[in-house]
């Protein structure tokens, strides 16, 4: 029996798993180890899947989410040369766990039966728990690991279990037998329901949303400031893609039981997110808190999934977060190799001290809070809740204004810390060699750049992205 493949859809996961290989190759046959050895390949065959991805088809939704997928981890492979030289970082075991990571990411948006969608899962949660851990005899990544290990494997072991009951309802995984199976089922609706509920409750844990968020405030502090960046916007990419195509695609029958589950973890995870930012005094610290929080933000529109841009918006608002986050993380990981810390009581007079890291800093922050100049992070945050007006969840609407606010709070103060003249005069010493710190400022300066453009000009993304 021949099946058919698509090539559009598994062409950039396999091109991605082969510059992974390429990558461990050239590590482990270059005579000199450097980060750019290994992270040429990684770097070109990410630019190849976007070209070979873009032979398909535009206009939808995986694909989007898959350009997010690969543009998030190009810009990742390129800042992490700011760990250059560091030698209890493997280059070539780093960057093939980021494309491996990747590929499961991949996998996920794109998935559209429950089978690939659990293999996906594990592809990208097993390399990203490495990854947390491999910074050679750092007890506390050790210990981060363990933690995000602990997270996942829960996680998984509860979709399992609503998928296995997914199938006894309907009879089969496929994204779209399980709509029409769900439709006809003939089972009470307490069975559907708990069969949904854990299924969509696994997929919640990968996302971060409350109660299953305690794992990233520790997962963050303890692995590579880069690593963490991945995991607040890749991983993150992929865990709301594989969310948000399942509840449109297979489960809109059970739309009664979903819907009031996704609307009230929406708005604890917002809150929750931005009540634990506000008590930090670390930058990592606060984005942790702060990735929890947008997940919230991320999640509110499944509440009215099938309304005209219930799929579009968290999209859309998905590609700003990812790009604003991965700039602050970016930044935040030249500071950490430059002075070791990323507390505030460092971080003070950054915009003045250092301004190709200061500045790009502050705007990452502005968009996040959805404060001008960051027009499009305004922008976004009102196409993020329009939906949830326009589907008569007026009292979850006013829970993200609310929470909007709170996060003004914590936002600005940071972005005061920045901009403030610094208590000491000391310029910064690299242990490192320049040129891995100007490579990664250059990636800062070119996201910030695509901040400004969109800031300018929001429908350079809100015409382009569906």
């Amino acid at each position: 029996m021949n099946i058919p493949i698509d090539w559009t859809v598994v062409g950039p996961a396999v091109i991605v798993l082969v510059g992974a290989l390429l990558a461990l190759l050239v590590d482990a046959f270059y005579s000199r180890r450097t980060w750019l050895g290994s992270g040429l390949p990684a770097g070109v065959a990410l630019v190849v899947a976007a070209l070979e991805l873009f032979h398909g088809d535009m206009a939808s939704h995986p694909f989007a989410l898959s350009l997010i997928v690969l543009g998030g981890t190009l810009f990742v492979v390129v800042a992490s040369n700011v760990m250059n030289f560091e030698n209890a970082m493997p280059p070539g075991e780093y960057h093939f766990l980021i494309l491996s990571a990747a590929a499961g990411a991949l996998m996920m948006v794109a998935a559209v039966d429950l089978v690939t969608l659990i293999i996906a899962l594990e592809l990208l949660s097993l390399p990203s728990i490495a990854l947390v851990g491999l910074r050679q005899g750092d007890r506390r990544a050790v210990r981060s690991a363990w933690t995000f290990f602990l997270a996942s494997v829960v996680s998984t072991a509860i979709t399992l279990m609503g998928i296995s009951l997914l199938y006894g309802v309907a009879g089969t995984l496929d994204y779209a037998g399980l709509r029409a199976g769900l439709s006809e089922t003939d089972l009470p609706d307490e069975v559907v329901a708990v069969a949904v509920v854990l299924t969509i409750v696994g997929l919640l844990f990968k996302l971060g949303a409350v109660p299953f968020h305690v794992w990233i405030p520790d997962t963050y502090a303890g692995a590579p400031v880069m690593v963490a960046g991945f995991l607040s916007s890749v991983s993150k990419a992929a865990s709301l893609g594989a969310v948000l195509v399942l509840l449109a695609q297979a489960l809109p029958p059970a739309y009664d039981t979903w819907q009031p589950l996704m609307a009230i973890v929406a708005a604890v995870t917002m809150t929750v997110g931005n009540l634990g930012a506000l008590r930090q005094t670390n930058a990592v610290g606060m984005l942790a808190w702060s990735s929890i929080a947008q997940a919230g933000f991320l999640i509110a529109p499944a509440a009215a999934l099938l309304t005209r841009d219930g799929l579009s918006a968290p999209v859309q608002y998905l590609a700003v977060y990812a790009l604003a986050n991965l700039v602050a993380f970016a930044a935040l990981a030249v500071v950490m190799r430059l002075r070791g810390s990323t507390d505030y009581a460092d971080l003070r007079g950054l915009a003045r001290t250092d301004p190709p890291t200061g500045v790009p800093l502050v705007m990452a922050v502005l968009t996040l809070a959805g404060f001008p100049p960051a027009v499009i992070g305004l922008v976004t945050k009102y196409v993020v809740i329009r939906p949830v007006v326009d589907g008569d969840h007026v009292w979850l609407a006013v829970v993200m204004a609310i929470n909007v606010m709170l996060g003004l709070a914590y936002y600005l103060r940071f972005v005061a810390v920045i901009v403030d003249r610094p208590a000491v005069d000391d310029p910064y010493r690299s242990p490192s060699p320049p040129v891995s710190i100007r490579i990664a400022k250059t990636a800062v300066l070119l996201g910030t750049a695509g901040l400004v453009a969109l800031s300018v000009w929001p429908d350079l993304l809100l015409s382009n992205l569906p």
